[in-house]
């Protein structure tokens, strides 16, 4: 299934095309679009530089993770917490810092603090409009109570990527219904947590248990008509490679619901490849796309080798 929401007419995306000042390269892989996991991984993750890296790149997207500060303002910023990635003071969760203290906030390397200050949303979209041919991939990590944060955050999307070639997703059902409810042809992705993968979250004595004991979830074509039902359409599921593993219809009954999939792999861009090889083998489909921690043109070589495709 072919993940596009541009909204412009053929002759204004071609002017703004032209506007772009350099012309971008994309990942040729067998129809499937790659993305770029946080950014670019030679740069700090969510970054500024990660996003401007990620879209020169051959990648054919970014994805990126959003949360709201004290006072609203959506910034990029994985953990719930700083202290990781970002450096403001003792660690504490992001929902509690205000804009200034993140404006003043350093991002980290390899560990090590650096000079480049966490981007606010409103910087990734001066950055992810001057790409039209690729695609903001665009996750809302916290709980959201009320529909209205996620509404502005729709309008904020729209306003500042005029091209309209982004989407959300999320973990939680409930923000993606909110999303819908202002954005009727805007496609959703649900991320589905595979348990079994909790501990490269944190690794702790609750992470090792729930990992321990954790199954793999059940996404049958009964699942995704639900799904369906309950979401609207455009919309898909974003999947690690494990729990595409242990469902082994998963690419056919999507494709039968109408809904796209994303892969994905903590345990690296390799089992990510070697997974899609597997789940072509047994449907002969492949995903909509996969979201890599690498580089994009090695990923598809080991895709292409994994399934026989050229």
């Amino acid at each position: 299934m072919a993940i596009t929401r541009l909204r412009t007419n053929t002759a204004a995306l071609a002017l703004t095309v032209l506007a772009v000042a350099a012309s971008p390269s994309y990942a040729a892989c067998l129809g499937m679009q790659i993305h770029a996991h946080r950014g670019s991984a030679a740069d700090p993750e969510n970054s500024g530089s990660a996003l401007r890296s990620g879209y020169a790149g051959k990648w054919d997207g970014v994805e990126t993770d959003m949360q709201q500060l004290s006072d609203g303002t959506w910034v990029l910023h994985h953990d719930l917490r700083t202290g990781r990635s970002v450096l403001a003071g003792a660690p504490r969760p992001v929902a509690q810092l205000t804009s200034a203290e993140w404006r003043a906030a350093r991002m980290t390397l390899n560990g090590r603090p650096t000079a480049e200050a966490p981007p606010f949303l409103s910087d990734a979209l001066a950055i992810a409009s001057r790409y039209p041919g690729k695609t903001l991939n665009a996750e809302i990590k916290e709980v959201v109570g009320n529909c209205a944060p996620i509404q502005g955050l729709v309008a904020q999307m729209r306003q500042g990527i005029s091209h309209g070639n982004w989407f959300l997703t999320s973990g939680l059902l409930h923000n993606l219904r909110c999303a819908r409810t202002s954005d009727a042809q805007g496609y959703m992705g649900l991320i589905v947590f595979d348990g079994r993968n909790a501990e490269a979250a944190a690794s702790n004595r609750w992470t090792k248990m729930i990992a321990k004991h954790a199954k793999a979830p059940v996404l049958d074509r009964n699942w995704m008509n639900r799904l369906v039902a309950e979401l609207g359409l455009p919309a898909g599921i974003h999947v690690d490679a494990r729990t595409m593993d242990a469902n082994p219809d998963l690419l056919a009954d999507a494709t039968a619901s109408g809904l796209a999939v994303f892969a994905y792999a903590v345990q690296g861009d390799a089992a990510l490849a070697d997974a899609i090889g597997r789940a072509r083998a047994r449907t002969g489909k492949l995903p909509s796309g996969a979201v890599i921690d690498g580089d994009a043109d090695a990923f598809c070589r080991r895709v292409a080798s994994t399934t026989g495709l050229h």
